[in-house]
């Protein structure tokens, strides 16, 4: 007699849909050229990899760079040294047998963070939905584009989205029974959040407060382990690095004014001459600091700003979420008003949490900083489903299928997904990592092969070896000045880049705005615009 426990059929399928999602994720690899940020990724990666050093970009932590370099690395991929951490990304993915190869092992380094994730929301969902009612969310969250986009490619969004949920319910399960095991596990949870992104840093108190307030068992003695095994795992991560600061703090915060500039500058020197456990964590915070307080050019409806607005997240979120998860979420939340479980709440409490910590913020850069709001959403989504599928379950299945089919229909061009909302032209929304973060580069040299073009004008954002990219003969387009013959031109670059010059030299006009008396001949994939100028 075989008394071996076969997987339940939820569980089986749950991994069903895990696994579908992984492989929508890899079949983008091909089609979706090097992105903006995966460049510098691979350069920081690497150099921690292979020459133990992280001083190319402090401004994040070494975690998910790490996955990033290791598959490149096994490859063959190795540091070239190079003092431009954007030049060394193309020279370590040229330093591999093959370019091409070497960054699709980039990105599977960030595929597991996604199986995290799901995984996360499965678990997190069976508690609140039963085993059933967990598959919900765990449909909603692998068919949401910005999940799919981000975890496709070699950046670090999908890691701080799966650090953060995974950190938020081990707290619940350690808040429900305060077991060594769970302690390791919030632990474990913490370190991994910290070491993706440092805006876990703002993200996690809030959301913990929040959780902590919410549950009924927060007052229980507790099991504080979690404390120095995530002190050990994020100074690990820094190879037990011991030392003072290197950022000029007292004189960064002197010019800044605000509120650091109210803080005793001797303490700011103590600060840079104090040795300190991974003096680089606190020289990435304070560039993090640096980079929001100069601002970061931002585009949202047809406006320009260094400085954002506090709705950019609301909007991005509204017409970058296929309608159906926001209309389930919102049942979700309707739901809740007719449930008395206070553990229902948690998840569309902390997105909402997630979301007001986002609203000050000045780099509206896209709606991949709200990514650890996704899987949150995805169970407030499930909540809905749940309460519609006992109620009208044909109408729960309409909105399950035009989740899926809004979604379908995006491949592979995740990362430029608008719902319905957004119409046709959603540049008058968005920009940058939204609709055009480089993305589409390899589909123009197709395209301009298939135009028989043998000399172009380009201005499109990209970060990667363009001399790959099957292009013929090209020069760059100069801001103001207009041009004849044919023309390349990507929406971030019109819209951010012709503005920031603009500001520059002090002109009323977009660097690029005589394009605007010209129809295009052509889009290339979903941001790249071809004139052909007579």
């Amino acid at each position: 007699m075989d008394h071996r426990v076969l997987p339940s059929k939820p569980t089986l399928i749950f991994l069903l849909l895990a696994l579908i999602g992984v492989a929508r994720i890899a079949a983008t690899y091909r089609g979706i050229a090097q992105t903006s940020d995966e460049t510098p990724n691979i350069a920081c990666g690497m150099q921690y990899l292979d020459l133990g050093r992280y001083d190319y970009g402090a401004f994040h932590p070494p975690l998910a760079r790490l996955a990033i370099a290791v598959g490149p690395y096994l490859y063959g991929a190795r540091a070239q040294k190079l003092p431009d951490r954007w030049k060394e990304g193309n020279a370590v993915l040229n330093s591999a047998p093959r370019y091409g190869k070497a960054l699709t092992l980039a990105r599977l380094g960030i595929l597991p963070f996604f199986l995290l994730a799901c995984t996360i929301v499965w678990l997190w969902g069976r508690k609140l939905l039963g085993e059933w009612g967990a598959l919900a969310p765990v449909w909603v969250f692998t068919n949401m584009p910005p999940v799919l986009a981000h975890a496709g490619v070699a950046t670090l969004d999908m890691a701080i989205c799966a650090g953060v949920l995974t950190a938020l319910f081990a707290y619940t399960l350690w808040l429900e029974e305060s077991t060594l095991r769970r302690a390791i596990f919030f632990g474990l949870g913490l370190a991994l959040a910290v070491l993706s992104k440092f805006s876990a840093v703002l993200l996690l108190p809030a959301c913990i407060a929040a959780i902590t307030l919410l549950h009924p068992r927060a007052r229980q003695k507790r099991n504080w382990a979690w404390i120095p095994i995530a002190f050990l795992l994020i100074w690990g991560a820094y190879r037990f690095s011991f030392g003072p600061m290197t950022e000029h703090v007292s004189s960064d915060a002197a010019g800044q004014g605000g509120i650091f500039a109210k803080i005793p500058t001797p303490l700011f020197h103590a600060l840079e001459t104090l040795p300190v456990p991974a003096p680089q964590l606190l020289d990435g915070l304070w560039q993090v600091h640096n980079h929001v307080e100069g601002g970061h050019t931002a585009y949202l409806l047809g406006r320009h700003s260094f400085h954002g607005w506090w709705y950019f997240f609301p909007v991005a979120v509204a017409v970058k979420t296929p309608l159906a998860i926001l209309l389930l979420a919102g049942l979700g939340v309707f739901a809740l008003f007719h449930e008395k479980r206070r553990d229902l709440w948690m998840p569309g409490v902390l997105a909402a949490t997630i979301l007001v910590i986002n609203l000050p913020t000045s780099l509206n850069i896209g709606v991949r900083y709200m990514l650890p709001l996704y899987p949150l959403l995805a169970l407030t989504a499930g909540i809905g489903v749940v309460w519609l599928w006992r109620r009208q379950r044909a109408a729960a299945i309409v909105l399950l299928l035009w989740t899926t089919v809004s979604t379908a229909s995006a491949h592979p061009d995740y990362l430029a997904y608008f719902n319905e909302v957004a119409g046709s032209h959603p540049e008058r929304i968005l920009v940058d990592s939204d609709l055009d973060w480089g993305q589409d580069m390899a589909r123009l040299g197709a395209e301009l092969q298939r135009r028989r073009v043998p000399y172009f004008h380009m201005a499109c954002l990209y970060t990667g070896d363009d001399t790959r990219l099957g292009l013929p003969a090209w020069d760059g387009l100069e801001p103001y000045q207009p041009v004849t013959g044919w023309v390349a031109v990507s929406q971030t670059m019109l819209q951010n880049y012709g503005w920031m010059v603009s500001q520059q030299r002090n002109r009323p006009d977009l660097a690029f705005a005589w394009l605007d008396r010209y129809q295009p001949v052509g889009r290339v994939g979903k941001s790249i615009l071809l004139y052909y100028i007579p």
